[in-house]
């Protein structure tokens, strides 16, 4: 028997082809898909981590700014009591025709006496200067208080009735030149 010989012309049979391609070479759609995945997950993952960031520092900027507002609030309250105190003074000028000599005078003609204290947890009660009425000087101190409760600062109601916020510092200044102006005028 003769058997005959196939020619091949340097190519392999197609089966043969498609075998080494799927084991040798990568297939380029995975390959694309995979990595298209690894950056929407990245991206979502720092999208995520970019809110959280974000919710926590405005978490920490709204509790600062609530005892900021508190802190403020407190102070508002304060002026406020300090701008009372001086209606029912001018109330009582007008009745008695002169401040009365103290505070408690003032609570025993009909005033609050809460009004007297300062509102914020380390206030003290307020410091009244007697003596005065009216025609004094509108910049004269007239009530202040002792303790800086308000951020390091102290409220003080002038006889023209203006409510400062000053520094301890500028509130003994003042009280140092309302005392000054009294012993004058004597």
């Amino acid at each position: 028997m003769v058997r005959l010989k196939k020619k091949s012309f340097g190519l392999r049979p197609f089966r043969h082809k498609s075998l080494s391609a799927q084991r040798g070479s990568v297939d380029v759609v995975r390959l694309v898909g995979i990595v298209m995945l690894v950056i929407v997950l990245g991206l979502l993952g720092f999208g995520v981590w970019w809110i959280i960031k974000s919710v926590g520092e405005a978490g920490s900027q709204y509790g600062e700014a609530l005892v900021d507002t508190k802190r403020k609030a407190t102070a508002l309250q304060c002026q406020m009591n300090l701008n009372t105190i001086w209606q029912n003074l001018r109330i009582y000028a007008i009745e008695k025709e002169s401040f009365p000599p103290s505070l408690k005078k003032l609570v025993d003609w009909g005033a609050d006496s809460q009004l007297l204290r300062c509102t914020a947890p380390d206030g003290g009660e307020y410091v009244y200067i007697p003596g005065q009425n009216g025609n004094m000087p509108g910049q004269n101190v007239l009530v202040y208080e002792l303790k800086a409760a308000h951020d390091g600062r102290c409220n003080l109601l002038r006889v023209n009735g203006q409510v400062d916020l000053l520094t301890p510092e500028q509130v003994q200044a003042a009280v140092t030149k309302t005392y000054i102006k009294l012993r004058e005028r004597r």
